[in-house]
């Protein structure tokens, strides 16, 4: 401590000769009161596809670990087969509505001709019937297209969702049948985060009104009003709760956060008084904090006890009371009061 001694005496001796500093007033405002709790990642869409049709598998792009975007082709098979009978409903489609036609015309004529009283009330009937048994057959034909179409749409597999590849059941040109499982993956923006609470924090997570995600780098995530969820049910051996947050839709490999990792979520349980610091009115040596306050008899370098409450300030407790007026910018201030007590040195 003796450097905080050395300064101290300087400082009220000096005071006087050293140049203004920009000086703030302390003063108390509210400030959020945080219950913090270790959470694991978890992920919400994980699923495995499997193939929907028959085919040998011709393109297989990405491989365990890789990042896939949304609908990108995941696993395509050989569609020779599924073309062909397309094609082959196609044609199906073409004869139905030729006769279709066909049959259409000889109603028209035989209304005319029963109309006429040339024909009898039979064969009208019968033309009837034909051509709603033709278009009959055009509805059937179009939906062997529509199921052939759907076929060969599966001969392509997509990715439902962005995310990475977990596993991989099958390899290039192996026979896929139905049924049989491609791939297994996870999303990567559709996140949530579970954790442990006790029961005497229960009450208070139950009534948060803000959350916040904290990373191990210092950066905070706000995630706004919290979309909790409790389990009605303590554990036997903990007694403690499970608690759920669902984490807005968002790509967080950005942060490195992905399913597994350890993270630190805050809940606001509260509001407190607090008399908040700027980190830049803070000298640091080692452990000890002071800051240089001004008195009606000079100006003191001030020892004091402080509190993390974000990435820029800290909380006062205890070396200073509301109302307390320091420098702004503690290092400019020491800078210019060593350089105005070597001028006066010498």
């Amino acid at each position: 401590m003796k450097w905080l001694s050395r300064f101290l005496l300087a400082a009220l001796v000096y005071t006087s000769q050293v140049a203004a500093a920009e000086w703030l007033m302390l003063s108390e405002e509210a400030a959020p009161q945080w219950l913090e709790l270790p959470v694991t990642v978890e992920a919400i869409a994980a699923s495995t596809v499997s193939a929907q049709t028959s085919g040998r598998i011709i393109e297989l792009p990405y491989d365990v670990n890789d990042l896939v975007p949304q609908g990108a082709v995941i696993v395509r098979f050989s569609d020779s087969e599924q073309r062909a009978r397309l094609q082959q409903a196609e044609a199906g489609v073409a004869e139905a509505l030729s006769r279709q036609g066909e049959t259409g015309k000889e109603l028209h004529r035989v209304k005319a001709l029963n109309e006429q009283g040339l024909v009898a009330k039979a064969a009208l009937d019968q033309a009837m019937a034909n051509a709603a048994a033709a278009e009959a057959r055009t509805k059937q034909a179009l939906a062997s297209v529509a199921q052939a179409k759907e076929l060969l749409e599966q001969t392509v597999v997509r990715a439902p969702y962005s995310g990475i590849v977990q596993q991989r059941f099958v390899e290039l040109g192996e026979l896929a049948m139905p049924g049989k499982a491609l791939l297994r993956g996870l999303s990567l923006e559709h996140l949530r985060l579970s954790g442990q609470i006790t029961q005497r924090q229960l009450a208070a997570a139950q009534q948060s009104s803000a959350a916040q995600l904290q990373l191990s780098d210092g950066r905070i995530i706000e995630l706004g009003e919290p979309k909790l969820t409790i389990a009605p049910e303590a554990s036997n051996g903990g007694h403690s709760y499970l608690l759920r947050l669902t984490l807005p839709e968002a790509d967080y490999s950005q942060y490195s956060i992905y399913p597994g990792s350890w993270q630190r979520l805050k809940l606001q349980v509260a509001t407190q008084s607090v008399l908040r610091l700027p980190l830049s009115a803070v000298i640091w040596r080692g452990e000890v904090s002071a800051v240089w306050q001004k008195l009606p008899e000079g100006v003191v370098l001030q020892q004091v006890r402080l509190q993390q409450l974000d990435v820029n300030s800290v909380r006062v407790l205890s070396g200073l009371t509301a109302g307390a007026v320091v420098a702004a910018d503690a290092t400019a201030y020491a800078s210019r009061f060593s350089q105005q007590r070597r001028a006066v040195q010498e």
